[in-house]
């Protein structure tokens, strides 16, 4: 349905995009993810139309939009400021891009996505009459108002609090699948883009580095780097070993690939799965976060030259400073690249 083929772009010196190549499949759910400044809002605004200047081309339904204005695209768009019409009640903000249509037709279908978004009895509200949650939908609704096959999403929730957010990320895939909208959806969470997209891409430096679905990006980050934007900060430097590696807490049983890997260790490896197997590793205990229900540690070897974070379940709360032996999930373990 879309494809971006070989995009680059510059600002002035610095370039901001570099030779990607991305491709979204109907109805496909994709988000892009990467660090501040990595180029992933401004690949979105050149999808969109937005940005000028830039190398390579844009194909939408085997039509190539690449220099065609963002109104003609037939592309939607929702961004962090939704930008709603303070002077319009919640059903015109939502006609809005359905200006030139049959007036019946227009009041259906704003019905229909009032509907669908909980929102009926705000229909008559101003935006200044809602919270920020409500403001949301409402932009949402009228993205998906004119009805696009596809909808770019550029941290469109970062402004709410969590449990708004949450709220709005179970429903987000939903509501998307009912109206067989394809989705981009820009965000720094990975978390967040696992919990919302069927494919992830992710962004280093202007670059595509990685696609792949978010299950085989969690399990196999392949590189510190992606490991880190996954939040897994536990990466250990190896050195050979007669069954597998050394590492600052213990031996592995798992022999690395090549000698320039490190190996990763899962959050969720301290807690127990069915009978995979596991070993005890050893470390001081320097602080732990209660995170519901288990106890996140943090670990420093005997040496201290390395940390270990890992989630455990404990009957009371841990005690810093203590030795703790930890055992962990030889499955919740992989080898990266050290490209951090």
């Amino acid at each position: 349905m879309l494809r971006a083929t070989h995009i680059s772009h510059s600002y002035d010196t610095t370039q901001a995009v570099k030779d990607c190549t991305l491709t979204v499949d109907i109805a496909q759910r994709v988000a892009i993810i990467g660090p501040s400044g990595c180029g992933k809002s401004t690949l979105l605004r050149i999808i969109a139309g937005l940005e000028s200047g830039h190398t390579g081309n844009i194909w939408y339904h085997d039509r190539d939009i690449t220099w065609l204005p963002a109104h003609q695209r037939g592309i939607g768009l929702m961004f962090q400021e939704h930008a709603l019409f303070p002077h319009m009640t919640v059903s015109a903000n939502v006609a809005y891009g359905l200006h030139g249509q049959e007036k019946l037709a227009i009041r259906a279908r704003v019905r229909q996505l009032l509907d669908l978004m909980g929102i009926t009895h705000l229909a008559d509200r101003l935006p200044e009459q809602l919270s920020g949650g409500e403001r949301q939908r409402v932009a949402l609704a009228r993205s998906l108002a004119p009805k696009p096959a596809l909808l770019l999403l550029d941290e469109p929730f970062a402004a709410l609090d969590r449990i708004r957010r949450d709220f709005l990320l179970d429903e987000l895939p939903a509501l998307l699948e009912h109206e067989r909208v394809a989705a981009i959806y820009v965000t720094h969470d990975a978390l967040e883009a696992c919990r919302f997209a069927e494919q992830i891409v992710v962004m280093r430096d202007g670059a595509i580095i990685r696609q792949d679905t978010p299950q085989q990006i969690y399990q196999a980050p392949q590189s510190a780097f992606v490991a880190t934007l996954l939040g897994m900060r536990t990466s250990l430097a190896l050195q050979p070993h007669a069954i597998g590696c050394q590492t600052a807490f213990g031996v592995i049983p798992i022999a690395p690939p090549s000698t320039d890997m490190r190996l990763l260790i899962h959050p969720e490896a301290g807690i127990p799965l069915g009978n995979q197997p596991q070993i005890l590793l050893e470390g001081r205990i320097v602080a732990s976060t209660f995170r519901p229900p288990w106890w996140r540690l943090t670990l420093q070897s005997v040496d201290g030259q390395a940390t270990l974070e890992c989630d455990v379940a404990l009957p009371q709360p841990p005690v810093q400073g203590e030795l703790y032996e930890v055992a962990v999930r030889l499955q919740a373990m992989s080898f990266v690249m050290n490209d951090v």
